[in-house]
C-alpha cells in the first residue's frame, strides 16, 4: 500500500511539475507576447518616406547637358530591378539570403540555427537577418543589438512584406547597402570601383561587390587588398555551394585579379569623393534659394528636397561658370587673403543666370555668397538714379551741358568731385564717362524737381533695386547711404540698358523634374521698364568709359562692343581717423558692364577693416582690380561675333552725339537745378564747338596712356600720362561778366603736338553793350625741353582742341603788345604714381571791371 501511495504521489508531483512548467511557459509566452506588442508599439512609424533612399540631384546647364551632381553627403545612384543582372542577383542571394524568395519576413530555419549559436557564443554572436530585415534596419532602426530592436525589426519586416513584393524589397536592399568610401548602392559602387555598368562586371567583380557590404571598411580593396581577394573567393564558393555557378566558373573567377580593372584613386581622391564640385557651389547656393521660394516645395527641408532624386534644368553657361570661378580663385592681383570678390554674369537678353561666384574658393553653407550679398555700389548707381531717369523723363541729349563747380552745397552738405576740381561746363556724356560727382548731383536734382520726387526711386525699383525709402538724397545718388545692392542685382539692372529697356529678373532654374516625372516650372518677372531711347543713349555713353579719359580706359577688349560703369565707395570720416587710413583708401570697388551677349557685375572688398590701409584699396593699381577680373573673364567667354546694340528709331545721331528723335537741340546749361533763373542759353557756335572739341579730343588722344584712379567722393579720378611727342596742358578758364551779364565757367583742354607752335597769351575780349563781354586769362606751362617763342609779342585769340578749319567768330579781340617781351605765368602741380607723368594746371581768375 505504501508503495502504491508513493507512486501515486510521484505521478501527481510530475503532473504538478509539468503543469507548472506549462503554466510558466504560458506566462512567459504571454509576457513575451505582451513585451513584443509593447516594443512593436514603440517602433518607428512605418511610412514610405523612410524607405526612400537619399538620391542625388542632377543639375543640367542651359543646353540640357549634365553639369554636376549633388550627393548631399551620400554618393548614391538608384538602380531598378530589371537593371540588375542575374549574375549580381545570384551573388547577393548566395551570400546574404539564399532562401529569400521562399521564406516570409523571417527565416525561422536560419533563426533557429542562429539562436543555438547565440546561446553558446553570447547574444549577437550570430545573425540571421533576411534581406527584408536588413532593409528595415537601414530604413527605420539603428545598428544597436538588443531584444527591443530585434522585436521592432521583426514587426516592421512583416509590415514591409505585406506592402511590397519580393522584387521591390530586393531592389531596396541593392540601393541602400553601404560600400565604403561614402558610396551607397550597387550601381554607384560598380562605377566607383571599376568604372563599369552592372551589366559589364565580371563574375569576380560581382562577387567582390556582393561580399563587400558585410564589413565595408574591412574589405575595402584600396586599404585591404588581400582581405578583399579572400572575400571574393568566399562569395564565389557560396555561389557554387548553392548551385548558382559551376565549379569551373568558380575556379576561373577565383584566379582573376580584382586590381585589373580597379580605378586608381589616391587617398585625397577618396576623402573628397562625397564632396560636391566646388566650381558650381555658388550656383548651387542660388538654386537652393530659388527652390525655397517656390510654393511647390513649401514646408519641406532643403536637404530632403535635394536628396529626392531631382533633375534641375538651369540657365547656367557651363563654360562661363568654370572660367569665372577659376579666375576668382586664382587671380594673382589680390592684395591679401582678406580681400574678397563677388561676381554675377547674366545673359543680357534673357536675364538667365549664366554664372556666379560667391567668393574665392567658395563653399556653400560655409561662406557668405558675396555675389548675392549687398554692398555699397559707389558711382555705378549714377546711370540709374541720375542719367537714366533724366533721359527717360526730360529727353536730354547726350551733349546736354552741365555747369560743374569745385564745391556744391545741398542743404548745408558740401559735395566735391573726386579731384576736388571745377571742370567748367561739361556735357552729360563726359560727366558720366569721367564720373564727375557735381554734374551727377545736379542731374539727380533736375529729375526730382521736374519729373517728381519719386522719379529716380521708381526708375531704380523697376530695375529691381528696391530702396527702403522713397526719399532718396544726394548720398544715394553718389552710391552711398542706402545705395547697397548685390552684384546679382546690379547685373540685372544694367542688363536692361543692354536689352532695349526690357528688365528680366535674374533666374537660375528653368524647371525641375522630380523622380516621379512631375515637372515644376519656374517663372520670373520680365517687363519693359524704360523707353528704348533711354536704354540706347545710356549704353552709348557708357561705351565711352573704355575710351580715353573714361574711368575704365585701358581695360577694354578689342572686338567687343561693351558698355560699363565703374564705382568706388569710401569709408565714414571716423573710420579714416580711427584706422589711420590714407585719404585715397577705398572700401568697395566695382565694375558693372555688358555686351549684347553677357552682363557682368564685379564687386571687390575686404572681410574686415585693418589699420593703415592694409585692408583697403589704396591708389590706382589696387582700385582697378575689378576691371582686370572683368576683362579676363569677359574676353574668355565672349563669342566675338561682332554684335552691337541695336539703335532704335527713337534715337537720332547729331554728329557724335545722340538725341531723342523729334526733340530740338538743347543748348541750355544746367547750373543750379534749385534755381531755374540761373539757366541760360549759349550760342549755337559755342554748342557746336563743345561737340567738336570732344571729337577732336578722342581723335588726337589715342597715344595717351590714361588710367582710372581713386574715387574720393564716390567717383573715379583720371590720371593722364603725356607722351614725349606731345605737350598736354589742362587749363581752367573762369569767365566773369559784368553785373548786367550772365556768368559761365568752362574748362578748356588743349593739346598741341610737338610739330605745332603753341603760345601762351592773355586774351582780352571787349564787346558792345549788346554783346557778351568776358575777360579770360589762360595760364599755361611749356615743357622745359621746348624753346620759348621768338615771335613778336602779340595778344591773340586761343582756339582749343578744335579742328584747324574751325574758327571762333563770336568774340572781338583787342591786341596789346608788351614793350619788350611776352610774359607768361605758369604754375605746375604734379601728383601721380611714380610711373606716371601728371600735369594739373592751376586756375587763375581775372574779373572784368566796369
Amino acid at each position: 500500500m505504501a508503495t502504491t501511495k508513493k507512486k501515486r504521489n510521484n505521478k501527481k508531483l510530475i503532473l504538478q511539475i509539468i503543469g507548472g512548467a506549462v503554466i510558466a511557459a504560458a506566462l512567459v509566452l504571454v509576457l513575451g507576447l505582451m513585451l513584443f506588442i509593447y516594443y512593436a508599439w514603440k517602433a518607428p512609424s512605418f511610412n514610405e518616406s523612410s524607405l526612400r533612399d537619399q538620391l542625388p540631384t542632377k543639375i543640367y546647364d542651359k543646353n540640357n547637358q549634365l553639369a554636376t551632381v549633388l550627393y548631399m553627403g551620400q554618393k548614391r545612384e538608384s538602380v531598378k530591378f530589371d537593371e540588375i543582372p542575374d549574375q549580381m542577383r545570384d551573388a547577393v542571394l548566395a551570400t546574404e539570403d539564399n532562401r529569400f524568395y521562399e521564406h516570409g519576413a523571417l527565416d525561422f530555419r536560419r533563426l533557429a540555427g542562429a539562436v543555438m549559436k547565440n546561446v553558446t557564443g553570447g547574444f549577437g554572436s550570430q545573425g540571421a537577418s533576411t534581406l527584408t530585415q536588413q532593409v528595415v534596419k537601414r530604413s527605420f532602426l539603428t545598428e544597436k543589438k538588443s531584444i527591443e530592436r530585434k522585436a521592432q525589426e521583426a514587426y516592421l519586416s512583416y509590415r514591409l512584406e505585406q506592402e511590397y513584393s519580393k522584387n521591390d524589397i530586393f531592389t531596396m536592399y541593392m540601393n541602400k547597402i553601404y560600400y565604403s568610401d561614402g558610396i551607397y548602392g550597387i550601381k554607384t559602387a560598380a562605377k566607383y570601383y571599376f568604372n563599369k555598368n552592372l551589366s559589364d562586371l565580371t563574375l569576380a567583380e560581382s562577387a567582390y561587390l556582393a561580399g563587400l557590404p558585410q564589413i565595408p571598411n574591412g574589405y575595402n580593396i584600396y586599404d585591404h587588398p588581400e582581405a578583399a581577394e579572400k572575400r571574393k573567393d568566399t562569395v564565389l564558393y557560396l555561389m557554387n555551394r548553392h548551385n548558382r555557378i559551376t565549379k569551373a566558373e568558380m575556379e576561373k573567377a577565383q584566379n582573376e585579379d580584382l586590381t585589373t580593372n580597379l580605378v586608381h584613386r589616391t587617398t585625397a581622391d577618396r576623402k573628397n569623393i562625397d564632396q560636391n564640385d566646388q566650381r558650381y557651389a555658388s550656383y548651387v547656393n542660388v538654386i537652393k534659394d530659388e527652390i525655397k521660394k517656390n510654393n511647390a516645395f513649401k514646408g519641406k527641408s532643403i536637404n530632403d528636397i535635394l536628396t529626392s532624386g531631382l533633375s534641375i534644368y538651369t540657365n547656367m553657361d557651363m563654360n562661363a561658370q568654370q572660367v569665372l570661378q577659376n579666375n576668382v580663385n586664382n587671380m594673382i592681383a589680390y592684395k591679401n587673403d582678406d580681400q574678397q570678390a563677388g561676381v554675377t554674369i547674366l545673359d543680357t537678353k534673357t536675364g538667365g543666370l549664366a554664372a556666379i561666384s560667391g567668393g574665392r574658393n567658395y563653399m556653400d553653407v560655409v561662406n557668405r555668397n558675396q555675389a548675392t550679398d549687398p554692398h555699397a555700389v559707389g558711382s555705378t548707381i549714377k546711370p540709374i538714379l541720375s542719367y537714366g531717369p533724366v533721359i527717360e523723363n526730360e529727353k536730354w541729349s547726350t551733349d546736354h551741358k552741365l555747369q560743374d563747380q569745385r564745391e556744391y552745397d545741398i542743404n548745408g552738405n558740401i559735395f566735391r568731385n573726386y579731384d576736388t576740381q571745377n571742370h567748367g561746363i561739361v556735357t552729360m556724356r563726359d560727366a558720366l564717362r569721367k564720373s564727375y560727382n557735381i554734374p551727377a548731383l545736379k542731374t539727380f536734382q533736375v529729375v526730382k524737381n521736374n519729373a517728381g520726387n519719386n522719379a529716380s526711386y521708381n526708375f531704380a525699383k523697376n530695375l529691381g533695386l528696391n530702396y527702403s525709402t522713397k526719399d532718396l538724397g544726394p548720398a544715394e545718388a553718389l552710391g552711398g547711404g542706402a545705395s547697397e545692392f548685390s552684384p546679382e542685382q546690379m547685373a540685372a539692372a544694367f542688363s536692361a540698358f543692354g536689352n532695349g529697356g526690357q528688365y528680366n529678373e535674374p533666374t537660375a532654374i528653368r524647371k525641375i523634374v522630380t523622380q516621379d516625372d512631375e515637372t515644376i516650372k519656374f517663372t520670373h518677372r520680365s517687363e519693359k521698364v524704360m523707353e528704348d531711347y533711354t536704354a540706347y543713349m545710356v549704353t552709348d555713353m557708357l561705351k565711352d568709359v573704355f575710351e580715353p579719359y573714361g574711368s575704365a580706359y585701358g581695360t577694354g577688349i578689342p572686338g567687343l562692343n561693351m558698355a560699363a560703369k565703374t564705382g568706388t565707395s569710401t569709408y565714414a570720416d571716423e573710420t579714416y581717423r580711427d584706422y589711420n587710413l590714407p585719404d585715397d583708401a577705398a572700401k568697395d570697388v566695382w565694375i558693372t558692364g555688358y555686351t549684347p551677349q553677357y552682363t557682368m557685375s564685379v564687386w571687390m572688398g575686404f572681410t574686415k577693416i585693418a589699420p593703415d590701409g592694409v585692408n583697403s584699396f589704396v591708389g590706382h593699381d589696387e582700385q582697378v582690380m575689378p576691371q582686370i577680373l572683368f576683362r579676363n573673364v569677359m574676353s574668355t567667354i565672349s563669342s566675338y561675333d561682332g554684335a552691337d546694340f541695336d539703335k532704335p528709331a527713337s534715337v537720332t545721331e547729331v554728329g557724335n552725339e545722340l538725341q531723342v528723335t523729334g526733340t530740338n537741340p538743347d543748348n541750355s546749361v544746367t547750373t543750379d537745378p534749385n534755381h531755374s533763373s540761373t539757366e541760360y542759353q549759349v550760342s549755337t557756335t559755342e554748342a557746336a564747338r563743345s561737340s567738336n572739341e570732344r571729337a577732336a579730343s578722342v581723335a588726337t588722344e589715342g597715344p595717351v596712356t590714361e588710367q582710372a584712379s581713386t574715387e574720393a567722393e564716390s567717383a573715379e579720378s583720371v590720371t593722364i600720362e603725356a607722351p614725349t611727342t606731345e605737350k598736354t596742358t589742362t587749363e581752367q578758364v573762369t569767365i566773369e561778366a559784368r553785373a548786367t551779364e550772365k556768368t559761365t565757367t568752362e574748362q578748356v583742354t588743349t593739346e598741341a603736338p610737338a610739330t605745332e607752335k603753341t603760345t601762351t597769351e592773355q586774351v582780352t575780349t571787349e564787346a558792345r553793350a549788346t554783346e557778351k563781354t568776358t575777360t579770360e586769362q589762360v595760364t599755361t606751362e611749356a615743357p622745359t625741353t621746348e624753346a620759348p617763342t621768338t615771335e613778336a609779342p602779340t595778344t591773340e585769340q586761343v582756339t582749343t582742341e578744335a579742328p584747324t578749319t574751325e574758327q571762333v567768330t563770336t568774340e572781338q579781340v583787342t591786341t596789346e603788345a608788351p614793350t619788350t617781351e611776352k610774359t607768361t605765368t605758369e604754375q605746375v602741380t604734379t601728383e601721380a604714381p611714380t610711373t606716371e607723368a601728371v600735369i594739373t594746371k592751376a586756375v587763375t581768375t581775372e574779373a572784368a571791371s566796369n
